[in-house]
């Protein structure tokens, strides 16, 4: 990313421009890159806090919706993980409507800012003792031990990466040791007009002939009632990972991103011994995204 593209996409995002359109055609590609994905998302900082607070009781059905379907899915000292959580605004609500005490929740995006924003949110709006740990992170790689997590879901967060969704699965299906529950754009439940806008914003279609190319299982799909949007519905995907032989863990374990190689805390950063890099901690959010590695191979 260079600080250019950060300063022509704020000025386009500053005149109501469609800021992954204008990267996309800066940058000559038909796909929405994680780059392209973070540095338009990261402008939007605020905004969906904006739209929920503006909107709140559309907001709350919404999440009482998702947690009805997720709760059945979810046991007792259980770890959940929200992959693209943004400003955990969703999760938020979410959390509150589920009478389960969970082990661990974590919140995956790529966008430091949001996250950034999302924790006085989720301070703010909630009603439980359940504390959210955010980090930053890549779905296509994601920092954390193999088997590490008993279920992952995500709000419209593999929304965008219509030609990475294979990647973004199998990377799922890596971390998660029970189940996936993903509430995502249906591109074959949507009308022909909202087939075409999906199509040329770049978003993800067939997860189902994803998951089983991948091994998976897709165990229901679910249309939800409370869409904002008619032409972008969403539909929850109740998944099961392919069956493995790696030994699960108890909890979540921070690594490299992508690998298994253990992240410990060395001061403001978290540090791997047998790779020898360091990833800073951002007022108190681990930014763990493989280009924000430091090499520091002298402390091994």
């Amino acid at each position: 990313m260079k600080f250019i593209d950060v300063l022509e996409a704020k000025s386009v995002y500053q005149k109501g421009e469609n800021v992954t359109q204008y990267l996309r055609e800066k940058f000559k590609t038909n796909d929405n890159s994680s780059e392209i994905i973070e540095i338009a998302y990261d402008l939007q900082a605020g905004s969906y806090i904006s739209n929920v607070n503006a909107n709140r009781e559309k907001s709350e059905n919404y999440a009482r919706e998702l947690s009805e379907i997720l709760m059945p899915h979810l046991d007792k000292d259980d770890s959940l993980l929200d992959v693209g959580a943004g400003e955990i605004t969703t999760l938020s609500l979410v959390l509150n409507n589920i009478d389960i005490d969970l082990s661990n929740v974590l919140a995956l995006d790529i966008s430091w800012s949001r996250l950034s924003k999302g924790i006085k949110f989720h301070s703010d709006n909630r009603n439980t003792e359940v504390l959210v740990n955010p980090f930053v992170a890549d779905i296509k790689e994601i920092p954390l031990h193999a088997k590490s997590v008993d279920v992952v879901t995500s709000s419209h967060a593999l929304e965008p990466n219509g030609k990475s969704i294979g990647t973004l699965l199998a990377e799922l299906f890596r971390v998660a040791k029970k189940k996936l529950v993903l509430f995502e754009p249906s591109y074959e439940l949507n009308s022909d007009e909202g087939k075409a806008r999906m199509d040329k914003l770049g978003y993800i279609k067939d997860i189902e002939g994803e998951v089983i190319k991948l091994g998976g299982k897709v165990l229901d799909v679910i249309a939800i009632a409370n869409v904002s949007n008619l032409l972008n519905p969403t539909a929850c995907y109740v998944i099961e990972p392919p069956k493995h032989t790696k030994k699960c863990l108890e909890a979540p374990t921070f690594c490299v991103p992508g690998t298994d190689f253990k992240l410990e805390v060395d001061g403001q950063f978290l540090f791997s011994k047998n790779t020898g890099l360091a990833f800073p901690i951002l007022e108190g959010i681990p930014v763990l995204k493989t280009n924000a590695a430091i090499l520091a191979t002298s402390k091994c």
